[in-house]
C-alpha cells in the first residue's frame, strides 16, 4: 500500500507531497488537522532528497531547516521569545503613559547633560554614534517598547483602516494544513485606543493575499489560499493552490463584497494602486497546485459605490522573478517593479500596459526584503526616493545569507539606476520597515539565518535622517521582546507609535490564540507633549491649500502618511509625502501636490510636527 505524507513549509511557493511506501497501511489524507513538523529522520531525509530534485538543493535545505525549527518548538527544545510574558492590554497603555511622563520630568536636566556629552564625544570621535551607544537605555535616544500583550490572531496581514482601527487576518490555526478546510480563515479588528478588539470572520482564507486601500477607504484583497497541499490530489497538483477570488472590505460598515474572479489564482501576489485608483495585480502561485507562478497581469477597476462590484481585466503578461515583488507608483504615473531578483527592475505603463526595462538592481532581495517610498513636495523641484532593503541573495550552492545591500532609485529619474543606500547594522530578511511621520524609518525584527525563523533578530534600527536623504546611518534602538521574523507585521499607528505583531514560529492553535504584540514609542515622543491639531479639514483636492491649526506656535512641517497594508514585510500601500507648508501663528498653511501620481487618491494620516520634531496625533484626510 502507499501512504501519503504531505509536508507544508509556509515560507515558499514550493511545497511537495511525498509518497512514502509503507506495508500494511491505508491511504491517508495529506496534511490532516494536528499536522506536525516533526518526522522521523528517514522520512525527513527522503523528503529532502525529493525536494532537491524538484526545487534544487539550496531551496530544499531552507525547507528542511524550517521544519527543524518548528519541530523543536513542538518538542519544547526551542524557546519562543516572550512566551508566557505578557501584560493586560489596558495596563500596557497606563504603563506606557507613565514611562513618558517620567522622562518628561527629567527632560530639561538630561537635555543639558546630553548636549554637553554630544559635543565632547563628537569632538573626540568625530561621530555621535558612540554617544548613542553609551546612553542606549535612554528612551530619548532609543525609544521604548511596551510589554507584550495578546492579540488573539496571528497578524500575517495587517491593514490600518481610516477609522483608526487595525484589521488583522490569518489562516484558521485549528484547521491549518487540512486540505478539506483550506478556505477557513480568521480575522480581528483591533482598537489602538484600548489595545483590544473583536473577531471579524473573513469571507474565506485570504491569508497570503495581496492588499491595498482604495480611494474611499475600502480595503482591496486579491487572492489567498484556495487549498492546502494535498497528497491525495493527482501528481503535479498536490501543492498549494491560490484562489481566483478577490474582495473589498467596507471599514465603515465592516462588511465584505465579493468582486469578479481573477483569470488566475494567486497566492503571494502583489497589488499596486495607480494614480487613477485602479489596482495592478501581479505574481502569485496559481490555482493548479503545480507550484506555477502566474505571469498574467490583471487590473481591478473599483465600482464608485463603496459596496459595489467592480471589474477585473487581464492586460498582458509579465514573468516575475518571484513572489510578492516590491512595486511602487512613480511620479510619471508608471509602476515600478523592484525585485525580488536583481534583474527585476521594470516600469509598467498604464496607458499601454507595456513593460520597459530599467537598470539592474545592485542585489537580489529574496525572502523577503522591504521597500519604502518618500516624496518631498516641500521643495522645488519635488523629489522622490524609492528604497529597497534586506532579503537575501538566492544563489547556489547551499548557502544563502541576508544581503548587506540596501539601495535606492530616483523616482523622477528611474533610468539613472540604483545606488547604494546606507546599510543596516545587522543584515536581515523577513523584517518590517515602517516609515515614521518625521520621515525616518524604523526596521524591526527579521532573521539572519537561511530561512523563516533561524537566528531571529530582536534588534530594531532607526534611520537617522528622513528617508529621502541617502546620507544617514542606521542606529540600534531599543530591542523588542517578541520574535518578529516570518509572518510578523509592523505598522504606524495614528498616535505616531508603531505596532509590532509576533511571528508564528510556534504554529500551534494554542499559540495563535495567545499571539503577542508590542507597541514601540519612538524617541520623538519622549521629547515632550505632542502638538494637538485643533482644526483641519476632513478632505482636500489636488493643488489645494488649507490651514491646519494647532495648540501651539512654531510648527515646523506637515506630512501625509498612507495607512499601512502589509504582509510578509511588503507594505503595498506605504508612502510618506512631505508637504509644502507656511507657518501661521498657531499652525500651518499646507498645500497638497497637484499630481495624483505623487499622492494617489485616498485617506491619509495628516501629521504636523513642531520645531522639536515631535509629531501630532494624526487626523485622517481624504485626498481626491
Amino acid at each position: 500500500m502507499v501512504h501519503l505524507v504531505a509536508f507544508a513549509v509556509r515560507p515558499t511557493a514550493f511545497v511537495v507531497a511525498l509518497l512514502v511506501s509503507k506495508a500494511g497501511t491505508g491511504l491517508a489524507n495529506a496534511g490532516p488537522p494536528g499536522f506536525t513538523a516533526c518526522q522521523t529522520a528517514a522520512v525527513e531525509q527522503t523528503l529532502l532528497e525529493r525536494e532537491k530534485s524538484l526545487i534544487g538543493p539550496s531551496h530544499a535545505m531552507q525547507h528542511s531547516h524550517m521544519r527543524k525549527n518548528q519541530c523543536e518548538v513542538e518538542r519544547g527544545t526551542r524557546m519562543v521569545p516572550g512566551k508566557g510574558i505578557e501584560m493586560k492590554a489596558s495596563k500596557t497603555l497606563e504603563d506606557d503613559a507613565a514611562a513618558r511622563q517620567a522622562v518628561f520630568k527629567r527632560n530639561s536636566k538630561v537635555s543639558q547633560l546630553r548636549s554637553g556629552a554630544t559635543t565632547l564625544l563628537g569632538g573626540l570621535t568625530g561621530s555621535t554614534r558612540a554617544y548613542a551607544q553609551i546612553v542606549s537605555t535612554d528612551p530619548l535616544v532609543v525609544g521604548r517598547w511596551s510589554s507584550p500583550f495578546v492579540i488573539p490572531v496571528v497578524g500575517v496581514s495587517a491593514v490600518l483602516l481610516h477609522t483608526g482601527k487595525v484589521m488583522f487576518w490569518s489562516y484558521d490555526p485549528v484547521n491549518y494544513h487540512n486540505p478539506k478546510k483550506g478556505n477557513d480563515g480568521v480575522g480581528y479588528i483591533w482598537n489602538p485606543a484600548t489595545r483590544t478588539g473583536y473577531n471579524i470572520p473573513p469571507p474565506e482564507n485570504i491569508w497570503c493575499a495581496g492588499h491595498t486601500i482604495l480611494s474611499d477607504g475600502r480595503v482591496y484583497v486579491a487572492g489567498g489560499n484556495l487549498r492546502y497541499p494535498d497528497g491525495n490530489a493527482p501528481p503535479g497538483q498536490q501543492a498549494w493552490q491560490g484562489t481566483l477570488t478577490n474582495y473589498t472590505f467596507n471599514p465603515l460598515q465592516e462588511i465584505w463584497a465579493k468582486q469578479p474572479d481573477m483569470q488566475r489564482g494567486r497566492w503571494y501576489p502583489t497589488v499596486t494602486k495607480l494614480a487613477d485608483n485602479r489596482v495592478v495585480i501581479t505574481s502569485g502561485t496559481d490555482e493548479t497546485g503545480s507550484n506555477a507562478i502566474t505571469n498574467v497581469v490583471e487590473v481591478f477597476t473599483p465600482d464608485p459605490n463603496i459596496n459595489g462590484i467592480g471589474k477585473i481585466n487581464a492586460v498582458g503578461f509579465h514573468n516575475p522573478s518571484g513572489l510578492y515583488p516590491l512595486q511602487f507608483l512613480l511620479p510619471s504615473g508608471q509602476m515600478l517593479e523592484a525585485g525580488p531578483g536583481a534583474g527585476s527592475s521594470f516600469q509598467l505603463n498604464p496607458a499601454t500596459w507595456n513593460w520597459s526595462g530599467l537598470p539592474r538592481m545592485m542585489s537580489d532581495h529574496h525572502y523577503l526584503g522591504t521597500g519604502a517610498s518618500y516624496t518631498d513636495a516641500s521643495v522645488t523641484p519635488n523629489r522622490q526616493l524609492v528604497m529597497v532593503a534586506g532579503g537575501y541573495d538566492y544563489n547556489p550552492p547551499l548557502v544563502n545569507a541576508p544581503v548587506a545591500v540596501n539601495e535606492w532609485l530616483d523616482g523622477f529619474n528611474p533610468a539613472a539606476g540604483w545606488k547604494p543606500f546606507p546599510q543596516f547594522q545587522t543584515a536581515r530578511h523577513n523584517h518590517n520597515t515602517v516609515m515614521l511621520p518625521d520621515g525616518a524609518m524604523l526596521t524591526v525584527g527579521g532573521n539572519r539565518g537561511v530561512y523563516g525563523y533561524e537566528e531571529p533578530e530582536l534588534s530594531a534600527e532607526l534611520y537617522s535622517k528622513p528617508a529621502g536623504d541617502p546620507t544617514g546611518i542606521w542606529n540600534k534602538v531599543a530591542p523588542h521582546t517578541i520574535q518578529a521574523a516570518y509572518h510578523s507585521t509592523a505598522i504606524l499607528l495614528p498616535d505616531a507609535t508603531v505596532l509590532l505583531s509576533q511571528d508564528d514560529m510556534d504554529s500551534s492553535a494554542a499559540a495563535a490564540f495567545q499571539h503577542k504584540a508590542q507597541v514601540y514609542t519612538p524617541p520623538y515622543l519622549f521629547k515632550g507633549a505632542q502638538p494637538v491639531i485643533t482644526s483641519a479639514p476632513a478632505s482636500a483636492r489636488y493643488g489645494q491649500s488649507f490651514n491646519v491649526l494647532t495648540n501651539r506656535t512654531a510648527m515646523a512641517g506637515a506630512v501625509l502618511v498612507a495607512p499601512a497594508a502589509t504582509t510578509h514585510g511588503n507594505d503595498m500601500h506605504q508612502r510618506v509625502i512631505k508637504l509644502q507648508a507656511q507657518q501661521l501663528t498657531n499652525g500651518l498653511t499646507v498645500t497638497v501636490p497637484a499630481s495624483s501620481a505623487l499622492v494617489p487618491p485616498g485617506h491619509y494620516m495628516l501629521f504636523v510636527l513642531d520645531s522639536a520634531g515631535i509629531p501630532s496625533v494624526a487626523r485622517f484626510l481624504q485626498i481626491s
